[in-house]
């Protein structure tokens, strides 16, 4: 199922313009937990609806600021959404679809890690949310190595990765304007 040549043009486009999938193929509680309650149906930027709404999540909900819980959390969302990508990938018959975007709530969470150890700012937030946009986007290995994996790991396993990425430049970002401005 490894695509020979990645079809970045059509993974970008948005699905106003695109055929809509059949999801009637897709279970629905898979459908549920791998849209991350519908939210990857966004007819727009669909990753950057499930992204925007695990920072809300983060942002409204101040337990998951705590790093125990949310470590448990990614946790739970990397077992789940496993599970709830790799049905939805074989349901539509195509690698790593676009409405899934539990792997963005993984790789957010992830760029969100212990930063209110730093600062608690909602500018950090934002920069959280932007890098790792960015870094979803742009797959600096290993995520371009893990989002040509079939199955739910591989999808899952490239956003945590850029999730990664994201926690690092937000802290050194922090840091350099701690330092040298604020």
């Amino acid at each position: 199922m490894e695509p020979e040549h990645f079809d970045w043009f059509g993974k970008a486009r948005s699905r106003l313009w695109a055929p809509a999938p059949d999801l009637s193929r897709v279970p629905k509680l898979a459908l549920f937990v791998g849209t991350f309650a519908y939210s990857g149906l966004s007819p727009v930027s669909s990753g950057t609806a499930g992204s925007l709404v695990a920072v809300l999540l983060y942002y409204f909900l101040p337990p998951l600021q705590g790093p125990l819980t949310l470590a448990l959390a990614c946790a739970v969302v990397l077992v789940i959404g496993t599970w709830s990508a790799g049905i939805v990938e074989r349901s539509l018959e195509q690698q790593d679809p676009g409405i899934v975007v539990i792997d963005e709530v993984l790789g957010q969470w992830i760029a969100l890690f212990s930063l209110t150890a730093l600062d608690h700012s909602v500018a950090t937030m934002i920069f959280a949310f932007l890098f790792f946009r960015a870094f979803d986007i742009v797959k600096l290995p290993p995520a371009r190595f893990f989002e040509r994996r079939p199955g739910g790991f591989g999808i899952m396993m490239d956003d945590a990765v850029a999730g990664v990425y994201a926690n690092v430049a937000t802290r050194v970002l922090v840091y350099l304007l701690y330092r040298f401005i604020l």
